[in-house]
């Protein structure tokens, strides 16, 4: 199973279906803050339905993607993974989502940092690429934070949790500029 420590308390841990009531637990309890810029929230109505999709997303595959579940002490608090992996091209997008009652304390940007490091070393990548939905400022904080550089805005590209289509930032960080960082 794969598993990274981040810190004394923080870790990532790859989605298995064993974790489906605990992760449905933090999704229906923060719903509506989820909703408002993750389109599958609605999706997921039940530790059945949760636990169907784990186990669809959950699999280790480092030439697709990594899913991850971001955890304090042993406790889901979010997720956090690299969504896609093209081998091909040597690129790599990094997802994350946090429950509201742990935001602003750095757990989210220490993620995607392991996750860089997952990405440029373990995987031999070249490119990290983030993607958010303009509007979420807390989100496009975490790449701005880490000195990525934005790209530009893809304009009406997909759909808010709140239905609306919305516009994306792509941010990205090269590997010279993550080995200067």
């Amino acid at each position: 199973m794969f598993y990274r420590m981040i810190d004394d308390h923080l870790a990532l841990r790859l989605f298995t279906p064993h974790d489906a009531e605990e992760a449905y637990a933090l999704i229906d309890a923060d719903r509506e803050h989820l909703r408002e810029y993750l389109n599958w929230v609605d999706a997921i109505t039940s530790a059945e339905e949760e636990r169907q999709s784990l186990a669809t997303f959950g699999a280790f595959n480092p030439e697709r993607a990594i899913n991850c579940f971001l955890t304090l002490d042993g406790a889901i608090i979010g997720a956090a993974g690299v969504i896609i992996i093209n081998q091909a091209a040597q690129w790599a997008e990094i997802g994350y989502w946090i429950g509201s009652g742990h935001e602003g304390r750095g757990y989210v940007t220490a993620a995607v940092r392991e996750l860089e490091r997952l990405s440029f070393i373990d995987l031999g990548l070249e490119r990290v690429q983030i993607r958010v939905d303009v509007d979420n400022v807390r989100s496009r904080a975490v790449p701005e934070r880490l000195g990525y550089t934005l790209e530009g805005v893809l304009r009406r590209t997909d759909i808010s949790g709140s239905g609306r289509i919305a516009d994306f930032c792509m941010y990205s960080l090269l590997k010279p500029e993550w080995q200067a960082r």
